[in-house]
């Protein structure tokens, strides 16, 4: 029961997708990193039945390519989005560390965080365009958020954490050795199924999403002294954003 709990738990704090409510409770949120990478199964699920649905109505790729573009955006309630801001103002303002954490605080929008979302949607709409028109492997979105997912929640799960971060220590107070393996383990799985569905090409993609999301998160976690909420939204963004490109460049 208290897993199923968690499922909802983490179905409610990372998409919009309807879900009962739970209190927050220990024994419920150590789990919810668990289904971390199950929530980007139905995202990624949901992503690919989109396309099919607006493809059989014969739907202009243009248009098409904008609504895949908002759609992971929307469902996960902008919540990426806005670390993957955050991340921008603070790093590229180029102050101390201090100054940085004070920053991604703050509630305002700074210029840096919107010059980067537009360079950010530009290419990801370009991407997705060019793997509609090319007539690409349209599955290859269902593994992206799943990968993503798996992926930074083993990032939070090995990394230190911001000592201001009590969202990352809630998820990680009563995690074990277990809960880490289980990421690899999806990880692995995930990569197994690719491979025997799409081929090793998209495997490779797949790895090189993973390594920029490992050095942009090492980088942030260097600049930052840890990992947080905005810092695994931001590597999360940046490495579907990887997936998306390689995916319409291969």
């Amino acid at each position: 029961m208290r897993y199923i709990r968690s499922f909802f738990m983490a179905l409610s704090m990372f998409s919009v997708i309807p879900a009962p409510r739970y209190k927050w409770e220990k024994e419920n949120t150590r789990n919810i990193l668990k289904f971390y990478p199950f929530i980007g199964a139905i995202i990624g699920a949901l992503w690919v039945l989109l396309y099919s649905i607006l493809n059989w109505f014969n739907i202009n790729y243009i248009l098409i390519s904008a609504v895949l573009l908002i759609y992971p955006i929307m469902v996960t309630g902008m919540l990426h989005l806005d670390g993957f801001m955050d991340i921008c103002d603070a790093i590229l303002s180029r102050r101390d560390r201090e100054t940085k954490l004070k920053i991604l605080k703050d509630s305002c929008t700074g210029a840096f965080s919107v010059i980067c979302l537009v360079i950010l949607m530009i290419i990801q709409f370009a991407s997705i365009y060019s793997i509609i028109e090319d007539n690409k492997n349209i599955l290859f979105l269902l593994f992206i958020p799943i990968i993503s997912r798996s992926f930074m929640a083993l990032m939070i799960l090995t990394k230190t954490e911001i000592k201001e971060s009590t969202l990352v220590k809630i998820f990680k107070d009563g995690t074990n050795t277990w809960d880490r393996a289980l990421q690899l383990i999806i990880l692995i799985i995930t990569f197994m199924v690719i491979y025997l569905t799409l081929g090793l090409i998209y495997n490779g993609i797949m790895l090189i999403m993973c390594l920029i999301m490992l050095y942009k998160t090492d980088v942030n976690i260097k600049e930052l002294g840890g990992i947080n909420g905005d810092v695994a939204g931001y590597g999360l963004i940046v490495g579907e954003c990887v997936g998306i490109l390689m995916l319409a460049v291969f």
